[in-house]
């Protein structure tokens, strides 16, 4: 029988750290500022993208 998979915890801690970004800009009424949620969704999206796992 195989060990269970773990994913690293940095990966892991990225991905709540874009779903949490995600949840907040989705909660944003219309008409505010989402500029900082959005660049930090980008910036999340990438790092998650690149990771080398």
């Amino acid at each position: 029988m195989r060990p269970p998979f773990r994913f690293p915890k940095d990966l892991i801690t990225l991905q709540r750290a874009w779903q949490q970004t995600y949840a907040e800009l989705a909660q944003t009424p219309t008409g505010a500022s989402t500029t900082a949620l959005r660049r930090r969704l980008i910036t999340l999206s990438g790092t998650l993208c690149t990771h080398p796992h």
